[in-house]
């Protein structure tokens, strides 16, 4: 599966719902709401994104991406961000909730530049120890990074696997600074109210729209073109990173609609992305995320980190080199065991008809090739199928593993 594919979708989803962000004709009432939701009156919001469901029709793995998709949507990002526009600063608060633990980052920024609070360092260690990784940071070394700050520029090395790009993206310039007036935005608004009429719809205060995937399409040929005249455009790779994306968008999606509806009111911001795509294998997945955003006013001021309160990336990497594994020498855990807990899965009936087609198809295979098996990878099938199959399923493939080894005796 190219999950490109999904990543490419959800990108170009969340970029128009960025452009949002920032009796009468309903395509109107529409664009009046999808670009001046973000207005003087608010200047603060709060959001909460989560994965609404994922689904996979292929035979490969089919019990496994269940699993997965039903542990995806218990997930869920929650945060909230607030701007000061005449001093061109901004903070955000995100909190990823995942498997039971909270994994918490702190953004603030200006023109200039970029911080992330280093509180993401805890969250990470109590991940690390929800999966029976026991990991520790002894006391004066979390005392560190209390109330520090890094600096997204110069810490790439450490988050990421180089140096963080430091330009500016002329595409985001044009698209989300003063997207009302801006050539940009006109330019969007004008294609927006071109748009089948019948699909927009007002019910009491809220006013929706399904962008098709032929509109979203549209929406970034027209981001193209607007785009082409800042001459950094080209030069940066901007141009060929949208070229690319909508030239996938086009051949490797079979479906992408993003619904958005937004409450002329409270100025609420709800939207909906569904993506669908075949693999090379014919197996077909989808995926359908919301996104719910609630404005808000902020009162107090954004405060950049002053000197004392931002490290360097050396400063970080001696801090977390001294992360270290509590495990007694007695203990059974092992810090490399990357296995996974399948024992729901021997409950679920669904899960287990499709644990049935697969244990079936293994056993044709050993049957069908029995000089390929050996006692060392046969070892291996057992090792690896005992936390996965049930009791029944073991001794069918322990049976199939035992005729083809003793075939290949004789």
């Amino acid at each position: 599966m190219k999950m490109k594919k999904y990543l490419l979708g959800i990108i170009t989803g969340v970029a128009i719902f960025l452009l949002a962000a920032c009796g009468s004709d309903p395509r109107k009432d529409f664009t009046k709401e999808l670009f001046s939701s973000k207005g003087e009156e608010y200047n603060a919001s709060s959001f909460k994104m989560k994965i609404k469901d994922l689904t996979y029709d292929g035979d490969d793995g089919g019990a496994y991406v269940k699993m997965i998709a039903s542990q995806l949507k218990d997930m869920s990002i929650d945060g909230k961000y607030a701007i000061d526009d005449k001093k061109e600063m901004m903070k955000m608060e995100i909190t990823a909730n995942l498997f039971g633990e909270k994994l918490p980052f702190q953004f603030v920024g200006n023109a200039d530049k970029y911080y992330m609070s280093t509180s993401f360092v805890s969250g990470l260690m109590d991940l690390a120890n929800s999966f029976g990784y026991p990991v520790e940071l002894n006391k004066s070394e979390l005392n560190k990074l209390k109330g520090k700050y890094i600096d997204l520029a110069k810490a790439g090395d450490t988050l990421t696997s180089g140096e963080l790009e430091k330009k500016t993206n002329p595409i985001k310039n044009k698209m989300f600074t003063n997207a009302e007036n801006s050539k940009m935005g006109r330019e969007i608004k004008k294609l927006i109210e071109s748009f089948d009429k019948k699909t927009f719809t007002k019910d009491k205060d809220v006013v929706t729209h399904t962008f098709t995937k032929k509109e979203i399409i549209q929406i970034m040929e027209k981001i193209d073109e607007v785009a082409k005249e800042n001459k950094d455009y080209k030069k940066s790779g901007d141009q060929k990173e949208m070229q690319d994306a909508i030239k996938s968008l086009k051949n490797d999606l079979d479906k992408m609609d993003i619904k958005i509806s937004i409450n002329q009111k409270t100025k609420a911001f709800d939207m909906e992305m569904s993506i669908a795509a075949t693999d090379e294998e014919k197996a077909k997945m989808g995926i359908v995320m919301t996104i719910a955003v609630t404005p808000e006013k902020n009162s107090s001021k954004i405060k950049m980190p002053s000197k004392k309160e931002i490290i360097s990336q050396d400063e970080l990497d001696a801090i977390l080199a001294n992360i270290t594994g509590t495990i007694s020498d007695d203990s059974d855990v092992d810090l490399e065991d990357d296995s996974i807990d399948y024992s729901d899965l021997k409950d679920d009936p669904e899960i287990q008809k499709l644990m049935d087609e697969q244990l079936d198809e293994m056993i044709k295979q050993i049957e069908a090739n029995p000089s390929a098996i050996t006692e060392e990878n046969a070892k291996e099938a057992r090792e690896g199928a005992k936390d996965i199959f049930n009791e029944e399923q073991m001794k069918k493939l322990n049976d199939a593993l035992d005729k083809a080894l003793k075939a290949g005796t004789v």
